[in-house]
Parts: structure tokens; sequence; C-alpha cells
């Protein structure tokens, strides 16, 4: 995968290295230019920078190409989970992949992360005990069928 007009930016997109704000500025850029099919292919062969803009890419073909690429680790599902931007077919998969949700962090960060859709939080809230169940009840950043939830499942608790 090369930019168009500039020699030797494959690597620069499939390799992992430091990259600055201007850099990632200029990469958001250029990734805004591409067509639907070229980002799923970046997303798949892209380095950690890419594939983390492409994972709040609007179209859910390029997020689940997201979840598909090899080099995907569970420090990225975790920042994944964790980030507010990321698109809500790649929380679902999230949710959905029982060795990520092995890990009691990603878990925690679906939870908390109000783009979640509810229906994949609300089977992680029976894990909880009582005083995560009230913090959850107390976060207003949440929607409130999550909140409502996690309020009837404590009254259970008590």
């Amino acid at each position: 995968m090369t930019v168009p007009g500039q020699e030797g930016a494959g690597p620069a997109l499939t390799e992992d290295r430091p990259i600055g704000e201007e850099g990632r500025r200029s990469l958001q850029a250029y990734i805004a230019t591409l067509t639907v099919p070229l980002r799923v292919e970046l997303a798949a062969k892209g380095n950690r920078e890419v594939r983390r803009i492409l994972s709040r890419d609007a179209s859910s073909m390029v997020a689940r190409a997201v979840l598909s690429s090899p080099k995907l680790s569970e420090e990225d599902v975790l920042s994944y989970a964790a980030s507010s931007q990321t698109h809500e077919e790649i929380l679902r998969a999230i949710a959905d992949n029982r060795q990520w949700i092995s890990n009691r962090q990603v878990v925690t960060a679906l939870v908390q992360n109000p783009r979640t859709p509810p229906p994949a939080v609300l089977r992680f809230l029976r894990t909880y005990a009582a005083n995560e169940l009230r913090i959850l009840t107390q976060n207003h950043g949440l929607p409130a069928a999550v909140r409502q939830e996690a309020r009837r499942l404590l009254a259970q608790k008590h």
C-alpha cells in the first residue's frame, strides 16, 4: 500500500513506529481520501496508528477489517474498548469474543464506554460486585438502560 505521489510511504503505513502529532494529522487526512475497499485493505495490513484511526471509521466493513488484522494485540483491543470514538461494530465484536472478554480490564472498559451497545453491556453486569454496580448507577455518561439494570441488580444483591 503506497500513498499516491509519495514513494516509500507503504512501510510508513504498515510498520509500527512512533508518530508525531503532525504525522498523525496528515495520516488521518490521507486515510479520509481513500475509498472503502482501500481502507479495508489498509485496516488489515496497517500499523497500530492506522488501525486506531480506522477503528473510528463510519463504515462497518472497515471496522470488521480492523479486528481481522493479524497484527491486532490485546493492548489494541483494550484501547478500542476504552475509546468512546470506536465504531459500535468493533465494540460489539469485542463483547462477543470469548478470548477478549476473559480479560477483566476489557470487560470494564466495555461497560464504561457509552458507545458499547446496551445489550452487550447488560450481559456483563451480572458479574459485577455491589460496590461496582453502585458506581455504575451514578455514572450519567452511561445509557439509562445500563444504569437501570445496574440498579435492579444492586437491589437483588441487598
